[in-house]
């Protein structure tokens, strides 16, 4: 039985990330949630309550799933960036989900706030040598210039290997500047 329940939580999640992804927590309808996931739209308020504590339950779980894939790596800040620019442009909805937060002013996650935190503190341990930029400036603009470019696929769709080739380089040139003295 708890398999069956496990299975039902996950096809939810699933169903859930591409509706929050394509539509955000206002167009987002828990009937195509549940179609989409193939289950009945009840067992979405048995196992999350509301869609707004779904919403929270997919952002969580997207976070976790991009942090264990891209660690922060604080001695390489440059290759981090463009991990996480791979991570970003083979997992859209993640970085979608980021944006619909955003235009819909949904506060940030508790899960955000200690993941934010985190990196601010190893950034903080890692650079105090360096006074030119402030851990949370470092971070901003480390974020902002990996999520321009992935923000751009939707009217465009996805690039061709070369144009993300292209741009990742960029991405991390940019890193990389940014972080040498």
């Amino acid at each position: 039985m708890a398999r069956d329940a496990d299975k039902t939580k996950e096809k939810l999640l699933s169903a859930a990330t591409a509706e929050f992804a394509a539509h955000g927590v206002a167009g987002a309808r828990i009937d195509r949630i549940a179609e989409r996931a193939g289950v009945n739209k009840r067992m979405i308020y048995a196992y999350y309550g509301n869609k707004e504590q779904l919403h929270a339950t997919v952002l969580e779980h997207s976070l976790d799933r991009l942090v264990e894939a891209v660690p922060l790596t604080t001695d390489d800040l440059p290759g981090y960036a463009g991990r996480l620019f791979d991570y970003l442009v083979d997992h859209p909805e993640r970085h979608r989900l980021a944006l619909w937060r955003i235009l819909e002013g949904s506060p940030s996650t508790e899960a955000e706030q200690r993941s934010t935190a985190r990196k601010l503190a190893a950034l903080a341990e890692a650079r105090a040598h360096d006074g030119a930029l402030d851990p949370v400036a470092l971070l901003m603009f480390i974020m902002s210039i990996v999520q321009a470019w992935p923000s751009t696929y939707g009217a465009l769709g996805r690039p061709s290997y070369a144009d993300a080739a292209t741009q990742r380089a960029t991405v991390v040139e940019a890193i990389r500047r940014l972080t040498t003295p």
